[in-house]
């Protein structure tokens, strides 16, 4: 998902809580990106504001709803709907797999917006080389806790080892590397809905800590991804929503809420 401002700063106020049960290993996760210097006291009451909290499961991220209900962002690519997906990662027909063609074993895909992991995961079970780049901290933390769990989770291992994760911004990166990508995914965020109440919980948590103006910059990193891989830019998209700025895909793969723009490469 895209990030309201090209920087690796959180930008919205933030509680870091540090609870019993809390591992060193993931404390360190949310201290490597500067928001875990400062904890608060324990407190089980769900927030007012976003809440950063490190306790046996590792990291989570709580906020509250438009009811004032509890509502909890917790990666965990190992149990639950997550560990299945992945686990049937190779033998159902992944859309987004599907978007980027026919892309050999071992091809190398950026993730631009790493967000929630989840594509990536699914791309690195099918045999792809995967880097992921995320530039928000928080989101950087999750995630970076998420997969550092499932690293000791035995069937996951030769995917994660396919994983290359860093906390920066895309284009930032990108023109300082001379990696050679085949492909790239970006997926920006998506627009908040008029019925708030079928947004997913996790949309929820998202569209508090990112802003309403989340995809400033969309435009523009589509262009840098172009100018970085070698075969194409898959864009994810709301179904109805409009392409890119004023860039008109090559093709695109439509599935029932979600559609996928794929792009050519263009010159450096």
């Amino acid at each position: 998902m895209s990030r309201p401002h090209p920087t690796t700063e959180a930008t919205v106020p933030l509680t870091i809580r540090r609870d019993a049960g809390c591992e060193e290993a993931a404390w360190d996760r949310a201290v490597a990106y500067g928001i875990g210097e400062s904890p608060s006291p324990p407190d089980p009451a769900a927030p007012e504001n976003l809440q950063l909290t490190c306790g046996p499961r590792g990291l989570s991220l709580l906020a509250r709803g438009p009811q004032g209900e509890a509502l909890v962002l917790h990666l965990d690519f190992v149990h639950g709907k997550q560990g299945y997906r992945l686990a049937h990662a190779t033998q159902t027909r992944e859309e987004l797999a599907r978007a980027l063609g026919h892309l050999p074993r071992g091809a190398r895909i950026v993730d631009a917006s790493g967000g929630l992991g989840r594509d990536s995961l699914v791309l690195a079970a099918r045999g792809f080389e995967v880097t992921i780049l995320e530039r928000h901290p928080v989101l950087a933390a999750l995630l970076a806790d998420a997969l550092r769990r499932a690293h000791a989770h035995e069937p996951l291992r030769t995917t994660l080892e396919r994983i290359e994760f860093v906390h920066a911004d895309a284009c930032s990166w990108l023109e300082r590397h001379e990696t050679a990508f085949d492909a790239a995914v970006f997926d920006p965020m998506f627009p908040a809905r008029a019925k708030d109440s079928a947004v997913k919980k996790e949309m929820r948590i998202l569209q508090q800590l990112l802003g309403p103006d989340a995809d400033t910059d969309a435009s523009s990193t589509l262009v840098c991804l172009r100018r970085h891989v070698r075969r194409r830019v898959v864009v994810k998209r709301p179904l109805h929503a409009p392409t890119l700025g004023d860039q008109e895909p090559a093709y695109a793969l439509r599935g029932r809420s979600i559609r996928f723009d794929a792009y050519l490469p263009i010159e450096a």
